[in-house]
């Protein structure tokens, strides 16, 4: 295959093309800021966030959006806790050593929506006393109305010595 003038401008460009696009989509750009629901400002609002946290706001309406407009608003109608348990062992082979067995425990909070069906995903929700902040929630099923949506909080929690 003999290489023309046409395929090496065409090549050429191309390779220009992607010189010039690849460094700008693989950068870090620090110009997203509150636009990006995982930033460490919008992260902030569930630091050590808690069912205690969430509870003084049920009733209370939550915007949410995601990267490219407003999606409506929820309200929060329940916070439940999760009944803890301990992590199940893994079985293994050979001489383990003895770990101490961790505690689960969490909450869940339900949602009402008031318009049109989300789907299942992340997306930036806002409250005035909570700030921003990002929330993965799951349908409670294909047209339950009104629809409501479940997130639900996990942690592992430490046994304390005797």
């Amino acid at each position: 295959m003999s290489l023309t003038r046409r395929r090496f401008v065409e090549m050429a460009s191309l390779s220009l093309l992607a010189g010039a696009t690849i460094p700008n989509a693989i950068s870090q750009d620090d110009t997203r800021g509150k636009d990006d629901p995982f930033s460490a400002e919008n992260l902030l609002a569930l630091d050590e966030a808690s069912q205690k946290t969430f509870e003084r706001f049920i009733g209370e309406r939550f915007t949410i959006r995601n990267a490219e407009r407003a999606l409506g608003s929820v309200t929060l109608i329940s916070v439940e806790a999760a009944p803890s348990s301990l992590a199940p062992a893994k079985r293994m082979v050979g001489p383990v050593p003895k770990a101490p067995p961790q505690l689960v425990t969490g909450f869940s909070l339900r949602f009402r929506g008031s318009g049109g069906e989300l789907p299942q995903g992340t997306y930036t929700f806002q409250n005035a006393g909570l700030g921003s902040f990002p929330l993965f929630i799951v349908p409670a099923g294909p047209r339950v109305t009104p629809p409501t949506y479940t997130a639900v909080f996990s942690s592992l929690v430490k046994p304390a010595r005797v």
